[in-house]
Parts: structure tokens; sequence; C-alpha cells
């Protein structure tokens, strides 16, 4: 009983997150978003406070849920265990990023709004969560502080990929900086220095609500 029932709610949140897609892609996540879609599409407005109870921040995990499942039944159809892990780590951003540009737009707006501080919701927690899906993806067995470090430098790649994406649309230059920035940190032998090649990507995200303006 509990399973169809939570079946019926996750088809009820994807189809309210197909409309979402057109409506926050054109005017972004705003605190109107839900009465746009219910209006556009008439569709009743209390059941989709129901279905997101805390509005734009359940709609915002909702979606990032969505994406990293996405993200992993893809990569289900790659054959990852035959390469090294660093060309998994790029396959696996890489296939991030294709899934992505099919809605580029609605990501972008996404995105923004995460940039925004919020209740309830820690962007930091939700990067850590991104890598660290990656690297479960990946087939990471690491323990202890190694754990910790991988996840904190694919962060900072991560992050510095996923900006570049979002304000350029030369996947070849894209695909030349993750190759750049994977080579980078193979090559430094040393903690503190990849800690501050994390400490470097951040301030991409700067730039990047700029031009987003």
């Amino acid at each position: 009983m509990m399973k169809t029932k939570n079946k019926y709610l996750l088809n009820k949140r994807l189809r309210l997150l197909k409309f979402a897609k057109i409506v926050v892609a054109k005017d972004g996540l705003t605190s109107n978003t839900f009465k746009t879609i219910s209006k556009k599409y008439d569709l009743n407005i209390d059941e989709m406070n129901l279905l997101f109870p805390d509005g734009k921040n359940d709609f915002l995990q909702f979606v990032l849920e969505q994406l990293n499942i996405d993200l992993e039944n893809y990569c289900k159809k790659l054959d990852l265990i035959r390469l090294p892990v660093h060309k998994r780590i790029r396959k696996i951003l890489l296939s991030k990023i294709y899934i992505m540009n099919k809605e580029k737009k609605f990501y972008k707006k996404i995105f923004l709004s995460l940039l925004i501080p919020k209740r309830k919701f820690s962007l930091p927690i939700k990067l850590y969560k991104s890598v660290d899906q990656i690297w479960f993806i990946a087939g990471d067995t690491s323990v202890d502080f190694n754990f910790y470090t991988k996840r904190l430098i694919l962060a900072g790649i991560y992050s510095r990929v996923i900006f570049f994406f979002f304000n350029n649309n030369n996947q070849a230059l894209l695909e030349d900086l993750l190759d750049s920035s994977l080579k980078r940190v193979s090559k430094i032998p040393e903690l503190k220095t990849k800690f501050n090649i994390f400490k470097d990507y951040l301030p991409k995200a700067i730039k990047f609500v700029k031009n987003s303006i």
C-alpha cells in the first residue's frame, strides 16, 4: 500500500516537474512559479503545495534528486569498469553535462537559484552529495581521510566545469578544461596544494552569477 502511494506521489511530482521545466526555463524559479504553472496548465494549486510543502526548497531538492537518479541510470549503460578511475570520473562528469544540456536553460535557472542562500537549504551539502554520487558511480572504495579529500578536490573541479558549461556552448573547450583540471590535480602530491586548487575554483561562482543576471 505504502509503495503504491509513494509511486503515485512520485508520478504527480514528475508531472509537475515536466511543466515546471518550461516555466522555470523562461522565467526562473520564483515565489510565483507554482501559481504560474497552475494557471497555465490548469493544475490544482493546493495539490501542488501538498506535493512540495516547503515550496521552492522542496522543489529544488526534488530536481537535484531526479538529476542524480537520471545520471546513475544513464551511467549504468556505460562500460565504466574497464576504464581507469580518472577516466571514469571524466566520463561521469561529461554524462551529467550531456543530460543537463538537453534542458540547459532550465538547469541554469536552477543552479542560479542554488547560489541564493536559503533557509533549510545548504549549497555546500548539495555540492558534496553531487560529487559523492560521482565517486560512488565511479566505484570509489577509499576510506578514512582520503575519502573526504577526493570529494573536496572533485568539488572544485565539478564547480569550475559546471560554471563554464552554463556560460559557454563550446563542448571542445569544456572538455579541455576538464582534462586540464584532472591532469593538474593528478600531478600534485601535496595535500595543501590540492586544497588551494579547490579554493581557486570557488570564485568562478561569482562570475557565473554576474554573467547570468
